[in-house]
């Protein structure tokens, strides 16, 4: 999609007036856009299966379900599971909603989700407690949540999500004017405005041919630091104000933070400096950065696509949506071997559920699918050394 050619004032008259440029205006933010694709991409990275109750109490995956391959590869014809994903952070990152199109089989199950574009769904108001759409197509029907599943964000109404770019209009609106001032200035060769004067009257035509005359020779990037002559008694007074003094370098990092918490991204996930930081400051961060950020996002999306793209029999029948987000919070090796090894030696995990958790081939052995708690744990009879069925 190519981005129009718009200055902060227009980024503000849009977003404030909520024109179908306000998307497309607040991306242009660098910080809304680096905000939005920390969300999208949090959401889109970790696995996305459907999983059924299974015969021993636990879960396991629904591979012969329909809407297992709609959410573990490809929900349409044109995108993928980690795409759609992204596409549904996007949208709530930013706007509070996305809409999908649910095609159902004869038995009620989903076997295509459909994206569907900004703007394009409308919902009506609702009555007896259930809530309806409308595709904002000529001769389209009224659709129950049956067929759209509508993932809301934060809510104020219960009906809709709420919209970042509408609530924050105008700290995004701030940061564009920073950015406008950067461009500037530095389209100006960083330097100051100034003043030219003269002892001697000058006609509008002969101020507005000097303006011209200067601007041609000094004005922008390709003209800094040129000399300027100067004839027939005019001076030139630069102004006494810079970037640093203005605080501009300071207002930029300021309004980039304030984006940070409005969209509940800690800054550090954007490269944003905030001062000197250990390894062990960083890791906590990350971690705060998943049980703030993300695992709500998770939770969200797992509650949402369960109601909507499952049925009730099958909602009680064991059925669930299930993001595995052990492959981000046991990011290290260290980590990893840390947490197998407890798993194993405390009865939890048997060697094959290690290793398929690992990416790795099951092991042939038969022991390799027998608990094999560590002896202590069941005290001076060796009990623990005989594996648990």
């Amino acid at each position: 999609m190519e981005l129009p050619n718009r200055s902060s004032s227009d980024i503000r008259g849009d977003l404030e007036a909520g024109t179908g440029y306000g998307t497309v205006s607040a991306f242009q933010i660098s910080a809304v856009f680096a905000c939005a694709r920390v969300l999208a991409l949090g959401l889109a990275q970790v696995p996305c299966v459907l999983q059924r109750a299974s015969a021993t109490g636990g879960h396991e995956p629904a591979r012969d379900h329909p809407l297992y391959d709609l959410l573990t590869r490809k929900p349409n014809n044109w995108m993928t599971s980690l795409e759609l994903r992204e596409w549904i952070g996007f949208h709530l990152a930013l706007l509070g909603n996305a809409f999908l199109f649910v095609s159902r089989d004869s038995k009620g199950r989903a076997i295509e989700l459909i994206p569907l574009p900004q703007g394009s769904v409308s919902i009506l108001t609702p009555s007896f407690g259930e809530v309806t759409y409308r595709l904002n197509v000529k001769d389209q029907p009224i659709y129950s949540n049956a067929n759209i599943w509508h993932i809301k964000g934060s809510s104020w109404n219960a009906i809709d999500g709420m919209s970042i770019q509408h609530i924050a209009a105008r700290a995004i609106g701030l940061a564009g004017d920073l950015e406008d001032f950067g461009s500037q200035l530095f389209k100006n060769g960083s330097k100051p405005s100034g003043l030219l004067t003269t002892d001697n009257d000058l006609s509008p035509e002969q101020r507005a041919s000097l303006m011209t005359a200067w601007n041609a020779q000094q004005a922008g990037i390709a003209n800094a630091h040129r000399t300027a002559v100067l004839g027939n008694g005019l001076k030139f007074q630069p102004m006494q104000t810079s970037a640093n003094e203005a605080q501009f370098i300071e207002s930029r990092r300021y309004q980039t933070e304030e984006i940070c918490r409005i969209m509940g991204v800690d800054p550090m996930m954007i490269a944003q400096s905030v001062g000197s930081a250990s390894y062990a400051s960083v890791e906590q961060k990350f971690l705060a950065h998943y049980t703030y950020t993300l695992a709500p996002l998770y939770e969200r999306f797992m509650q949402s696509a369960e109601v909507s793209l499952l049925t009730l029999e099958e909602q009680r029948a064991g059925y669930r949506v299930f993001i595995d987000s052990r492959t981000i919070t046991l990011a290290s090796s260290n980590d990893r071997a840390a947490y197998y090894g407890a798993m194993r030696q405390n009865g939890l995990m048997t060697i094959n559920e290690c290793r398929e958790h690992a990416g790795l081939e099951r092991s042939n052995d038969p022991l390799a699918d027998k608990l094999t708690p560590s002896a202590n744990l069941f005290g001076p009879t060796g009990t623990g050394s005989a594996p648990i069925s």
